[in-house]
């Protein structure tokens, strides 16, 4: 049987009784169909646009819940054939370097009062609009984020780690640390240099603390680990990668396209770099350029996220009403992804 999402209660059935009950005790799974009727006028259009009118006729719609963190998506990979309204990009743009305050960060950005980390090929900076209390930048001496080499990505991440101690000098009650980068404007970008953004707060963002939360409820339950069980389900399914340790899921409930999510016990988050460029080589084969990444710790985990933001020529987003208050809408199927991924 091909292993493909629309065939998931399928290929649960068919695992050993073990790992079938482990599967159900962290995913509820719902496969329908969906029918329409089409008018004359629109089937030649239909049948250019998805290949198939029976496909559109009849859609297969998967639905899958993680019944401990709510996290829920909905599979249907003619969302992805939908026509689009596209805006046109001067790839010309990610080299422009024409009034880029970023390109001249010690002139034209703030620092921290500590001063400036300054990494071989990236330096630190002050956000000039805080979101949390401690909130500054990684920016990358590149001004093309989709340049990337190895050794830039872990002197990124260096930096990063180094900026994190001297925030704990300042105040040790400032201990919850959190990196992002959001790549291009898709992503959530305001400014098309490379650069990631750092924050350390008193407070748990309240989606890491809900996680901590269910990961300790999870314990005294089941006398399990909630990580190692979510491990091994992806494993019996074929979507978890191993690398030293380090387990890569292609994550049954991404929060939006080609989600991957990182678990490491390693001692510092850079050690992750090789295996995060890696990643984002690979995106960038399969024609993705805008993406989100977050890294932060629960317990011995550091937990990384990296996620397709979509084309950067579609005009619409890719975040609505569905992926705010109901379940992420997705095209893009985990098993293929896992297929197609090279490391």
């Amino acid at each position: 049987m091909e292993a493909k999402i629309t065939n998931l209660l399928e290929l649960v059935n068919k695992l050993p009784e073990k790992q079938r009950k482990l599967f159900n005790r962290f995913y509820s799974v719902n496969l329908s169909e969906s029918k329409l009727i089409l008018p004359d006028k629109m089937r030649e259009f239909v049948k250019i646009r998805f290949n198939s009118l029976k496909k559109v006729e009849n859609q297969k719609i998967i639905s899958i819940n993680n019944n401990f963190t709510g996290e829920g998506s909905l599979f249907n990979e003619l969302r992805s054939l939908r026509p689009l309204p596209k805006i046109k990009i001067n790839k010309r743009e990610l080299e422009n370097k024409k009034n880029c305050l970023f390109c001249n960060p010690e002139n034209f950005t703030p620092s921290d009062s500590f001063g400036r980390i300054k990494g071989k090929y990236c330096i630190t900076a002050s956000n000039i609009a805080k979101y949390d209390y401690f909130h500054s930048l990684i920016i990358f001496k590149e001004h093309n984020p989709l340049k990337i080499r190895k050794i830039w990505l872990r002197d990124y991440f260096e930096t990063a780690e180094k900026w994190f101690l001297e925030v704990k000098k300042l105040d040790k009650e400032a201990k919850n640390n959190f990196l992002i980068w959001n790549c291009l404007w898709r992503s959530g970008a305001s400014i098309i240099h490379g650069h990631m953004q750092l924050t350390s707060s008193k407070m748990k963002y309240g989606k890491v603390k809900k996680l901590e939360e269910i990961s300790e409820k999870y314990k005294q339950k089941f006398n399990s680990d909630y990580f190692l069980d979510l491990f091994r389900v992806h494993k019996s399914l074929g979507l978890l990668r191993e690398i030293n340790g380090t387990k890569m899921l292609f994550y049954l409930t991404p929060v939006k396209e080609k989600e991957i999510v990182i678990f490491s016990k390693e001692k510092g988050f850079a050690n992750l770099s090789d295996l995060i460029y890696k990643i984002i080589k690979n995106y960038f084969r399969l024609g993705v350029k805008s993406f989100n990444l977050s890294l932060y710790k629960i317990e011995n985990y550091w937990i990384i996220h990296l996620v397709d933001r979509g084309n950067l020529e579609d005009k619409s987003s890719d975040i609505g009403g569905m992926e705010l208050y109901g379940n992420s809408v997705i095209s893009f199927d985990p098993f293929k992804l896992s297929e197609k991924f090279k490391l």
